[in-house]
């Protein structure tokens, strides 16, 4: 049986981040849409730095597209996996005999800004991929909401930062997964020699 869990919505600094990107690769094509509409677009400083900025607009435009494909879509639970489920990525799936254990982790609420990322992205529809954090070492996030985070260590790989909408149910049903996943430890019968 699976659990499915909705990610937590982006947090008001994810929003401004991402709306603060999107407007500049926005603004950075006026420009180049008035020098089209006054004619004055094929001219020779007028042509360069139209390409300059349509250049840093569609990277801007492909960062966006990049971090939108990562973002979390669900955490499920299953007999076997806690699979991350992105938008346009695949899936990640961590082993539940990997995880060491789960935990609601609110002191990390402020890390992900000022903490030292390592890759990739840091508010832009969430946080994504590999941190280096003062206190804590080396973390994954695969989280949107920087109040609503979960912390899942793992035996052989940095612990993973989620964001469930409702992350005191997710870490129960974590648990409870985990518990099962336990082999029932029966006490065995010693035979003594000669018996």
């Amino acid at each position: 049986m699976e659990t499915s869990f909705n990610p937590a919505a982006l947090d008001p600094y994810a929003e401004r981040i991402t709306n603060g990107i999107a407007t500049l690769g926005g603004a950075l094509m006026l420009p180049t849409l008035f020098l089209y509409l006054s004619g004055l677009l094929f001219t020779g400083v007028a042509l360069t730095g139209a390409v300059v900025t349509v250049a840093v607009a569609l990277a801007l435009a492909a960062w966006l597209v990049l971090n939108y494909a990562v973002q979390p879509s669900a955490y499920l639970i299953g007999n076997t996996d806690l699979v991350i489920r992105r938008r346009w990525s695949r899936a990640l799936r961590i082993p539940l005999k990997q995880i060491a254990g789960v935990s609601a982790a609110g002191a990390l609420a402020d890390v992900p800004r000022f903490g030292l990322r390592r890759s990739f992205n840091a508010g832009v529809f969430g946080y994504h991929g590999p941190f280096r954090l003062a206190p804590y070492g080396t973390v994954f996030f695969a989280a949107t909401h920087r109040e609503r985070l979960v912390a899942v260590a793992r035996y052989d790989a940095p612990p993973l930062i989620i964001s469930p909408a409702r992350p005191r149910e997710f870490v129960e049903a974590l648990r409870e997964a985990l518990l099962q996943r336990q082999p029932q430890e029966q006490p065995q019968e010693q035979t003594l020699p000669g018996d």
